[in-house]
């Protein structure tokens, strides 16, 4: 019997149709018609739907491939069709000999990881599963997923004078004691060493425009403009919160803060995701195998 890999993320709507689903599941709530339409005209701007179910499951396939005869590798999403549990229900009646969950964000807060966790060992529960569910997640240190970045960043015509900008999504302050932010740090800490950057700093994004809460800050507009302040010409973001394309790297990013480092007169070039490129999904074989052995 194979192993089964559900490879799990947040999702996104596949089609501007999908959009006010997704963000009713997503918040928990509809949202009134003036927000709605703000948002959708978002997706609009990076092409109408979101590509994160898509590129998540290209992830699924070249895992497979790659892990080989004694695997199979599907997806699933917490806020868009399959849901955790649909995959969990249909791919136990495969008949698998164990299945391992891989969390495709490799940094843990309870809000995002620990979250689709809950989601799933609650369903399971309720199910009494008989087939064995292990959970893959705070991967953030692995060297294969750290070479990845490297490699990304020096496919990009890498310059050891440009300012390199890390970015990833920030949470309420009150989440800051969580591992989510010091694993982020040690991940942008490791990427910048093995590259070999000399300038660099993280900055943290995606803060909704209407909270009253504090988030964890410094924000990337404010990084932009210490970088501006401080003479650099340009910079160069990478998204290091992410490992795959959505809403948050194609607008938050390549237009929001493309839009806003030209307005403090410097040149922007984004590095790209990591999404199903040959060397995330060597770093994503080397985990689950890696998880494997050690669970001998």
């Amino acid at each position: 019997m194979k192993t089964a890999v559900i490879l799990v993320t947040l999702g996104g709507p596949r089609s501007p149709e999908e959009i006010p689903e997704f963000i009713r599941h997503f918040i928990g709530r509809e949202l009134p018609p003036p927000a709605l339409r703000a948002v959708s005209e978002r997706y609009r701007l990076i092409g109408g739907f979101s590509p994160l179910a898509r590129i998540t499951g290209e992830q699924a396939q070249a895992l497979g491939e790659a892990l080989g005869e004694g695997y199979f590798c599907v997806s699933a999403f917490r806020h868009a069709r399959p849901f955790i549990d649909e995959v969990l229900e249909s791919t136990a009646a495969m008949g698998p000999a164990r299945i391992q969950v891989l969390l495709l964000s490799p940094f843990y807060t309870s809000v995002t990881t620990g979250d689709y966790i809950d989601v799933a060992r609650s369903y399971i529960q309720k199910q009494s599963f008989s087939v064995p569910v292990d959970f893959i997640h705070s991967w953030y240190q692995e060297p294969l997923f750290i070479e990845s970045w490297v490699e990304a960043i020096r496919r990009e015509s890498f310059d050891e004078r440009a300012f390199y900008l890390f970015s990833a999504h920030s949470l309420p302050l009150k989440f800051s004691g969580e591992p989510y932010r010091q694993q982020i740090e040690e991940t942008v800490a490791l990427v910048a060493a093995r590259a070999g950057i000399r300038n660099q700093a993280l900055g943290w994004q995606s803060i909704p425009g209407n909270v009253a809460e504090q988030w964890i800050t410094p924000t990337v507009e404010e990084k932009i403009e210490a970088i501006a302040a401080a003479g650099f010409q340009g910079i160069i973001q990478v998204p290091i919160g992410f490992t795959a394309d959505h809403i948050e790297t194609l607008y938050d990013i390549d237009i929001i803060h493309r839009q806003y480092a030209l307005a403090k007169g410097l040149s922007f070039r984004r590095i790209p995701s990591l999404n199903a490129g040959a060397p995330f999904i060597r770093a994503l074989k080397e985990i689950v195998t890696r998880f494997n052995a050690d669970e001998r």
